[in-house]
């Protein structure tokens, strides 16, 4: 039995962004999908997470990006449980090139165990913590998803959830809503006169450094949610960004945080900002 698992991946076309780097949405699949094989390898099969009695959700993910994936680079996926409290449970994984061992990302998620019938949180059976439990785990920081004040003039668009924007629950994927705040974003720097095709023209790229993203409740098909967002802090080359992803009651489905910098296209550098991007 594993209690550290590791899968491998090649990158996908399908997988990049326009800029020619994995976004970081994907990122969040390939974690996903480890887990789910790391499930298998211990002994509970696909449908696990769907019996009678119990499954899991994720509450809470955080990565930081340190190196950009491209076409056709593999890389090995790690992941481990660091600790479980009652109904909620820890767990790190970090990406890593198969070739050097060169850090790719790293980050960390929140999962609860969920009561199927009931919907409630709940203690997980027995034999799960110690079939994971391991010594001394690594520790990536992380602190709980803080609290954002209202913006007094955030940008706000809206977005009607599709049906491939749904996972085999019949809800919002996790890491779709990765890629609201991401469009919305685009928009944002759009409306400030830097519109994607402008800064690729500048051979500039707008990328994720960290995403933090914390999920309050599910979004179904046909629902209208409204995205709003507002500018968080800015340096010289980049800045912090909120994401509110609310129903049209204002009852907030997810929040998120990014951190994004202004880099170069070819060398991947950092640029500094245009005046009217600070």
């Amino acid at each position: 039995m594993s209690k550290i698992f590791t899968r491998t991946f090649r990158t996908r076309w399908a997988e990049l962004d326009p800029s020619g780097t994995v976004s970081p949405s994907n990122y969040l699949r390939y974690v996903v999908e480890t887990a789910w094989d790391w499930g298998v390898a211990i002994g509970w099969d696909a449908d696990y997470s769907r019996n009678p009695d119990v499954f899991w959700l994720i509450r809470e993910a955080e990565i930081r990006f340190l190196r950009p994936l491209r076409h056709n680079d593999v890389f090995d996926l790690t992941i481990w449980l660091v600790s479980w409290q009652k109904v909620r449970g820890t767990r790190c994984f970090e990406l890593t090139r198969k070739d050097n061992g060169e850090v790719i990302a790293q980050g960390t998620q929140q999962i609860v165990c969920v009561d199927a019938k009931t919907g409630r949180p709940m203690n997980p059976p027995n034999d799960v913590n110690e079939s994971l439990r391991i010594e001394n785990p690594r520790i990536f920081p992380f602190e709980r998803f803080p609290k954002v004040a209202a913006a007094e003039r955030p940008s706000v668009t809206q977005r009607q959830v599709e049906w491939m924007d749904l996972d085999s629950y019949d809800h919002v994927n996790n890491v779709t809503y990765i890629n609201y705040a991401e469009e919305a974003l685009a928009q944002e720097f759009s409306a400030q006169g830097w519109s994607p095709l402008r800064l690729a023209e500048a051979g500039m790229s707008a990328v994720a450094k960290r995403v933090h993203i914390q999920y309050l409740s599910v979004a179904e098909w046909a629902e209208t949610l409204k995205i709003s967002t507002h500018m968080l802090s800015t340096h010289a080359t980049g800045g912090a960004r909120y994401f509110g992803i609310a129903r049209a009651d204002g009852a907030l489905v997810a929040e998120c945080i990014i951190d994004w910098e202004l880099v170069d296209r070819a060398s991947a550098e950092a640029r500094s900002l245009p005046a009217d991007l600070h």
